[in-house]
């Protein structure tokens, strides 16, 4: 019973200090008083805890001013933050699932600072029959499930500056008409999902769906590809609900609050 109780101790403690994190975070003028006020804190509480963030480098109190700053020790983790590398860690035990489920090789792909996207990771499938390494690999986004979902994420002045280009042919299934690959992504933005059947590669199909961050923005592609002869329509969907499944997963991974499995457990459990 004293440990269960402990626990909790220390669990409101860590939520205190996460307050006094976020309100150092959000007020510029923050100082001990208004800080103890944010974390429900009686002063003396709150300036012993400040002290020992700044101790940790965590907060910083410049001398001969009453402000209380985000101190460089929680930059410096910032700064290292890689988000695609948390995305690859968060997703790879949920990925290796998805091909076990599905028998079919999936695919991350993350949105590049340049706007395109990069294939960072593959999972292949259990099947002599399977598609090469796609790693470090760029597709052309009208011609594969991959960057449909991209360009659905585009606004209207971005997705007309894409389409000012000739769309290249690479099969005689390749969407080269700006209306008709219009059309294609409304569908994608309705269905939250695109499908590639033979467009880039005669035999190759592939389905793909988004992952977002907190704010809705979309962060990577997930995408399941193989032969069509075995992405039939029929097995198709049965792939797509995987696959938005998985991908879902993902989300709630990267996501923070209750009912969500933190990036941390998922790290965890895949060894990473």
């Amino acid at each position: 019973m004293a440990s269960a109780e402990g626990s909790a101790k220390l669990n409101q403690s860590v939520r205190k200090a996460i307050t006094l994190l976020r309100a150092t975070a959000a007020d510029r003028d923050a100082n001990v008083s208004s800080l103890a006020r944010s974390a429900g804190l009686p002063r003396a509480t709150a300036l012993r805890m400040i002290q020992t963030l700044e101790q940790e480098g965590f907060l910083l109190r410049i001398p001969g001013d009453d402000r209380v700053l985000l101190g460089p020790e929680l930059l410096r983790l910032a700064r290292n933050t890689d988000e695609q590398l948390l995305l690859r860690e968060a997703s790879r035990p949920i990925v290796g699932d998805l091909v076990a489920d599905v028998r079919e090789t999936a695919t991350l792909s993350v949105v590049a600072p340049d706007g395109g996207l990069d294939l960072v990771s593959q999972v292949d499938a259990p099947a002599q029959l399977r598609p090469q390494s796609w790693v470090g690999q760029r597709f052309p986004l009208h011609a594969s499930a991959s960057g449909k979902v991209l360009l659905a994420s585009y606004d209207d002045e971005r997705l007309e500056r894409f389409l000012a280009e000739p769309l290249a042919q690479f099969t005689p299934s390749t969407i080269t008409t700006a209306e008709a690959l219009r059309a294609e992504l409304v569908r994608v933005r309705e269905q939250h999902y695109a499908i590639s059947r033979d467009e880039e590669e005669e035999g190759l199909s592939g389905v793909s769906t988004g992952i977002r961050g907190p704010a809705d923005e979309l962060l990577g592609v997930l995408t399941l590809g193989g032969p069509t002869q075995r992405l039939s329509r029929q097995r198709g969907r049965h792939a797509v609900d995987h696959l938005l499944r998985a991908a879902g997963q993902i989300e709630a991974a990267l996501r923070r609050g209750r009912g969500s499995e933190s990036v941390l457990e998922v790290v965890d459990r895949s060894g990473g």
